[in-house]
């Protein structure tokens, strides 16, 4: 296969040649600017400092997420304390009305919750994929759901669709991809999914539109994929989509061709990538979601602002900000006033704000 391959999926994906037209340039029609903040508001799902209930800062975003500056929050390994804190934390949360409290629970080396919090260890996906039936690995999520559940958590920031190779310093050194053919991720991805439907817990395919033939790790700078991406890498995003088992879908900060007349883009920015590639050709109806934009690869090109703008724009459903850069326990406020002042202006379409608003709102499945 030519290593210039662009984004198409053969006798599936009738795809248009070239990248979309910026978006249309309208004035807003809401009269009522509380409703647009809220509907902006359901878009951000922000990270926070410490581990304790009783923290300012996660007092403060609990603050912003009852008046609806954060739909969402994200733990991070930081953030993650004795069981007793973590139930402290997520009844402050729930409490103040949060849409979803999201964790990385896949297992292996990504796997926040240990067992010093009472949560059983989980096997790496390799390790499942080759040495377990996918019916008992369906066992092992249904375990992991439940505990998550019972701890409070809504959304679990897996499973791993990318294919497996040894190379990869991110996926294939961590073991955190299934396989290295599409039909075997799709098979115990999809238990992943199941699993946790059955207790109510959100699940996202990552990392859209395949991570795992890359040489390089996106938490240091972007992954620039134009010549090493291939067409499968998309079929398991896009037979799990196909199966109904897709609840969201994330990207991963990746430098790809999108389309035969492109040079390549960053996927966090694309809104080729998400309209084009992910809506128009897989038929993807549910949410969209970005990697962390506080990650290496993003922080290299725009600021935090410029990252926030271009991926609504682009067309992503919820924008994950870990709020790592220059923790500021009152960013939900200004990520949610950058918003709404481009769609005061013109340059983001608040009818777009409000489909993500109402898919993000319909992605908790308890």
């Amino acid at each position: 296969m030519s290593h210039r391959t662009s984004l198409t999926r053969r006798d599936a994906l009738k795809l248009t040649a070239a990248v979309l037209a910026a978006p249309v340039m309208i004035r807003p029609t809401i009269v009522n600017a509380a409703e647009l903040e809220r509907a902006i508001g359901d878009l951000i799902m922000v990270g926070f400092t410490g581990k304790s209930a009783d923290g300012k800062f996660a007092r403060t975003i609990a603050d912003h997420v009852a008046k609806g500056r954060a739909a969402s929050v994200v733990y991070l390994a930081a953030n993650v304390g004795s069981r007793s804190d973590i139930l402290k934390l997520n009844k402050l949360f729930h409490d103040a009305g949060v849409t979803h409290i999201a964790i990385d629970h896949e297992g292996g080396t990504v796997q926040r919750l240990r067992e010093r919090q009472g949560f059983k260890r989980i096997p790496p996906a390799y390790s499942l994929g080759q040495k377990e039936a996918v019916s008992s690995a369906e066992r092992i999520y249904n375990q992991a759901a439940g505990e998550l559940k019972k701890a409070g958590f809504t959304f679990n920031l897996g499973p791993v669709a990318d294919l497996h190779r040894s190379y990869n310093p991110v996926i294939g050194k961590n073991r955190r991809a299934y396989g290295e053919d599409p039909a075997t991720v799709v098979r115990y991805a999809g238990a992943f999914v199941r699993a946790h439907r059955r207790y109510g817990i959100t699940t996202a395919l990552k990392h859209f539109p395949g991570h795992g033939l890359s040489k390089a790790d996106s938490h240091n700078g972007f992954v620039d994929i134009r010549d090493s991406w291939q067409e499968e890498e998309l079929e398991p995003f896009a037979q799990l989509i196909g199966q109904g088992l897709a609840d969201v879908v994330m990207s991963g900060h990746l430098y790809v061709r999108v389309s035969k007349g492109s040079d390549g883009e960053l996927t966090t920015f694309s809104r080729a990538l998400v309209q084009d590639v992910l809506r128009r050709g897989l038929k993807f109806k549910g949410v969209t979601m970005t990697d962390d934009l506080d990650m290496g690869a993003v922080r290299k090109l725009a600021t935090p602002k410029e990252a926030t703008l271009k991926a609504a724009s682009a067309g992503y459903d919820i924008l994950l900000l870990s709020n790592t850069l220059n923790p500021d326990p009152d960013h939900p406020a200004e990520a949610v006033q950058w918003i709404k002042s481009a769609v005061q202006q013109g340059s983001l379409r608040e009818d777009q704000i409000l489909q993500s608003s109402r898919r993000v709102r319909s992605s908790r499945l308890s």
